[in-house]
């Protein structure tokens, strides 16, 4: 059986949370890839690593760290919440840690190749 409760609205946005970092960390660094192209970031260097290197994987981790900051916030909410189950606030709990599981997981995925891909050639 089903039991029925309310949940604020702001308990949905964190089912949103994670892949809200992610698109913004998206855009970051893919701001910051052409805008390092456009200015030569890739040519100028710091020790044995471009600018435009160092640039993108500061952003990564930065968004990695943001995301699992999620993640973290995410099963704090679901343990407060008594774990999965079939009651409401459990099941939005629990949605919202496994969509920022899914969304940490799509940052690693998709920006994690700045870290062994050429740049701007």
């Amino acid at each position: 059986m089903i039991v029925s409760e309310r949940v604020p609205a702001s308990r949905l946005m964190w089912l949103l949370a994670g892949f809200i970092v992610w698109s913004a960390a998206f855009v970051a660094l893919y701001s910051m890839l052409s805008i390092g192209c456009a200015f030569g970031w890739d040519q100028a260097f710091l020790g044995p690593i471009s600018v435009q290197r160092a640039v993108l994987v500061g952003l990564l981790v930065i968004s990695l760290i943001a995301g699992w900051w999620v993640v973290r916030i995410a099963a704090e909410r679901r343990r407060a919440a008594g774990g999965a189950g079939l009651v409401l606030r459990p099941f939005i709990e629990t949605a919202a840690w496994m969509a920022a599981w899914a969304a940490l997981a799509s940052t690693l995925f998709s920006l994690g190749p700045v870290l062994f891909l050429t740049a701007c050639h």
